[in-house]
């Protein structure tokens, strides 16, 4: 059972702190789609923002398990909240891991993690080329301005995390003829490059997924992460390949999680006119409950196991990508099935936007739609085992 160390349970408990601050204000954030700065300063002020970077920079050096332990917790608080963090997190905790960035750039930036609470996210998917997993060259351009100068230009889609952002981590094609592609570290700071406040979605509506613009940027070599050509065989970096699903998931499952604790509570104290007993009682609201508890129990174990698998055997972690792809789908449809019950046990009043449990149904949906997508992930994994 989790937590199994000391650092685990000190992380969780950081967790349980942030979830019973940021859920206070949760619902005004669904109901405005409103950006909740105050989760991220109070999420600051812990040192949670600094988890993933590497101790030698003066972060905690949180491993994968930890992370999703944590995020797991910030998820009964907030789905949006620990979404959006966790593409943070898995932005540093993946380089952290793999070091593929110029030195010169992971140290600054890392540092700036911190020292002033900077948060990164890789920006990628655009109005027309959607996610860049179904392939196609972006629009966003590089196009060349001088010696080791460029200006960037475009519009990005589904930026989470943009009201606050440090750091727009941004796949652009490079317009010199060579037909290559390129990251750059870009400051959301700089010159030319705004937010348009696109984001209103029925789920997550707090994330801050809004569109981010680039006009005529300002951009040097100093600031590309990497430069690569779609021709070129290029390996994969499949070590960070476990970040994105665990952590959305574990997201998720905390969502579902605070639905069933509600549902639990609500079962535990309504006791309508004329009922000799709470609905507790009820043979059905009962087999509810031990379903939804049974769901909830198992699909955090596999979560967490998944997570201590992937960070305890690198050796093997090509082979442990479809385990990776199961637990994603199988903590999304746990995470709609507790909360499905969850309504089920408190009736058409759950669907009152006064309470959180709509939320909680509309919020676990969203999963569906992030990668790996069930149907991509259910052809990987019968390709794996009618295909070879």
């Amino acid at each position: 059972m989790w937590p199994k160390t000391e650092q685990q349970a000190e992380i969780q408990g950081v967790a349980e702190k942030i979830a019973k601050h940021i859920g206070v204000t949760a619902i005004a954030h669904d109901v405005a789609a409103s950006f909740p700065f105050e989760h991220f300063d109070f999420m600051e002020d812990l040192g949670y923002l600094k988890a993933a970077v590497p101790i030698e920079y003066g972060g905690l050096g949180l491993g994968l398990t930890d992370i999703t332990l944590a995020q797991y917790e910030i998820g009964v608080g907030d789905g949006s909240t620990a979404l959006a963090v966790g593409m943070h997190h898995v932005s540093v905790g993946v380089e952290s891991l793999i070091k593929k960035w110029p030195t010169e750039l992971r140290e600054p930036i890392f540092r700036e993690v911190v020292t002033d609470g900077a948060l990164l996210n890789n920006i990628n998917s655009e109005p027309e080329m959607g996610s860049p997993r179904g392939g196609g060259r972006p629009i966003t351009a590089l196009t060349p301005n001088g010696p080791g100068q460029w200006t960037l230009n475009g519009r990005k889609t589904w930026s989470t995390l943009a009201p606050r952002l440090t750091y727009a981590v941004t796949l652009a094609a490079i317009e010199d003829g060579t037909g290559d592609v390129a990251r750059v570290a870009q400051r959301m700071d700089a010159s030319g490059v705004s937010v348009e406040e696109t984001w209103d979605s029925m789920a997550m509506r707090a994330t801050g997924s809004h569109d981010i613009v680039f006009t005529d940027v300002s951009v040097s070599d100093k600031d590309f992460i990497s430069r690569t050509n779609p021709k070129d065989k290029i390996v994969d970096a499949i070590d960070g390949a476990a970040w994105f699903p665990l952590l959305l998931s574990a997201a998720n499952l905390g969502v579902a999680r605070a639905a069933s604790n509600y549902a639990i509570d609500f079962a535990k104290t309504r006791q309508p006119t004329g009922a000799p007993a709470p609905i507790s009682k009820f043979p059905s609201v009962r087999e509810k409950v031990a379903r939804m508890v049974s769901t909830g129990h198992l699909a955090r174990n596999l979560l967490l196991t998944s997570a201590e698998n992937w960070e305890q055997n690198p050796a093997k972690r090509r082979e442990l990508v479809n385990e990776i792809a199961m637990t994603k789908l199988h903590s999304i449809n746990s995470a709609m099935e507790i909360t499905d019950l969850a309504i089920q046990i408190v009736g058409a009043v759950a669907l009152d936007r006064n309470r959180p449990l709509e939320r909680y149904f509309r919020d676990v949906r969203s999963g569906l739609y992030n990668p790996p997508i069930e149907a991509r992930a259910l052809e990987q994994i019968a390709a794996s085992e009618l295909d070879t």
